[in-house]
C-alpha cells in the first residue's frame, strides 16, 4: 500500500510540473476603410470578387506546433506553443480580411468561397520560405499569382521577399511579428491588384 501511495504522489508531482500549452492565432492588423455594407457582410455593390486560395506553406510548417529555426539550421517544434488552428487557413483568412480593408473597390473571400458562387479572380499564394529565428527575425518569401477565374489566364505573377526583426525570444513576439509581416504582404499585394 505504501508503494502505491508513493507512486501516486510521484505521478501527481510529475503532472503538476508539466507546462500548460498556449495556443496562438493571427489577426487582422489594418484599420478598416471599407463601407458599412462590407462590414456587415452583405455584397450589395457589384464589385469584382477575388477568391483568396488557401495559402500553401512548406511541409515542415504543416503542424500545430510553432516551428522555429536555430541559426545553425536546426528546427524546433514548440510543444507548449501551438497554433489554435491550421496556420495556412488562419493566414488565408487574415490576408483576405486585410486586403478587403486595404482595397474596398474589390470583394475578397478566403477559401472556401463556394457559397458565394463563382469568383471573378483567384489570388494564389505559395509561401516558399517562412523562417523564424526567435530573438532575431522572421524571413518570409512567397510567389503570388492572380488568375481570371473564367478563362484561367494568369493576369499577374511575381515573387516577394520580406523580413521582420524580433525584439525577444517570446512566442507572443513571434506571433506579433508574423502579423506585421502579413500587413506588409497585404500592402505589397494591394499595390499590384
Amino acid at each position: 500500500m505504501k508503494k502505491f501511495v508513493l507512486i501516486s504522489l510521484l505521478v501527481l508531482q510529475g503532472c503538476a510540473s508539466v507546462q500548460q500549452t498556449k495556443f496562438y492565432s493571427l489577426d487582422t492588423q489594418i484599420p478598416s476603410t471599407s463601407s458599412q455594407e462590407q462590414e456587415n457582410g452583405f455584397l450589395t455593390d457589384k464589385k469584382p470578387l477575388i477568391g483568396v486560395a488557401q495559402i500553401s506553406l512548406p511541409s515542415e510548417l504543416e503542424r500545430k506546433q510553432i516551428v522555429t529555426r536555430e541559426i545553425s539550421g536546426t528546427l524546433n517544434f514548440a510543444e507548449q506553443h501551438q497554433w489554435a488552428g491550421l496556420l495556412k487557413q488562419n493566414m488565408t483568412e487574415v490576408l483576405a480580411k486585410n486586403l478587403a480593408m486595404q482595397q474596398p473597390e474589390f470583394w475578397f473571400k478566403a477559401y472556401p468561397w463556394s457559397l458565394l458562387g463563382i469568383v471573378d479572380y483567384r489570388l494564389v499564394i505559395d509561401v516558399t520560405r517562412l523562417e523564424i529565428v526567435r530573438g532575431k527575425s522572421i524571413s518570409f518569401s512567397f510567389d503570388w499569382t492572380i488568375l481570371n477565374e473564367k478563362t484561367h489566364m494568369i493576369l499577374q505573377h511575381s515573387s516577394i521577399d520580406l523580413s521582420q526583426p524580433l525584439a525577444d525570444e517570446n512566442y507572443a513576439t513571434v506571433v506579433v511579428g508574423l502579423n506585421q509581416l502579413l500587413v506588409k504582404m497585404t500592402q505589397k499585394l494591394a499595390i499590384k491588384l
